[in-house]
């Protein structure tokens, strides 16, 4: 009988074994896992950090010349050192490099934003419009804007450097 006993004893050892092996397997699987998708986005903000940063003014009024320049002293991001004028014709993208980022100066008058946004989704470039507090009132304008994902609008300088940190972060 003792015999028996010390069988079930044993065989309780064997599988209680196996329970803290089960466990310790799943929670290092698990973690493994988690670091595994940490350095995959920290590889992905990485590659888009080398992105081209361009800044587009849609007119004389926003030059965005300040906020090229907070941006650069950053020293974070490559931004392109002059401001592309997009004010009559958007042909002027057609030269810039196809892994970047725009930012555009808003002004309610300029009509071209769908044809920006359009490009722009099509070469999978992130666009960020720069514009005062309650500035754009249009209604067609935000329905452009919010049918990119990528796009987003910003309205200080400060803000936008957070925005183009994270919209670094997501870009694929």
């Amino acid at each position: 009988m003792t015999n028996l006993n010390d069988f079930w004893i044993l065989l309780g050892h064997i599988s209680l074994f196996q329970w803290i092996v089960g466990i310790i397997s799943s929670v290092f699987f698990g973690f493994a896992i988690y670091v595994w998708r940490y350095i995959r986005i920290q590889w992905r903000f990485m590659r888009n950090l080398k992105r081209k940063v361009y800044f587009l003014k849609t007119s004389n009024d926003k030059i965005l010349q300040t906020e090229k320049d907070l941006i650069k002293k950053i020293e974070l991001f490559n931004v392109e050192s002059d401001i592309k004028d997009i004010t009559n014709d958007i042909k002027v993208t057609q030269g810039l490099d196809k892994n970047a980022v725009y930012i555009v100066g808003y002004n309610k008058d300029y009509k071209n934003y769908k044809k920006l946004v359009d490009k722009a989704s099509d070469k999978n470039i992130p666009v960020i419009i720069f514009a005062k507090q309650g500035e754009i009132r249009e209604s067609e304008h935000w329905d452009v804007f919010n049918s990119y994902i990528y796009c987003d609008v910003a309205n200080t300088s400060s803000r936008l450097a957070v925005i183009l940190m994270n919209t670094l972060i997501i870009t694929k």
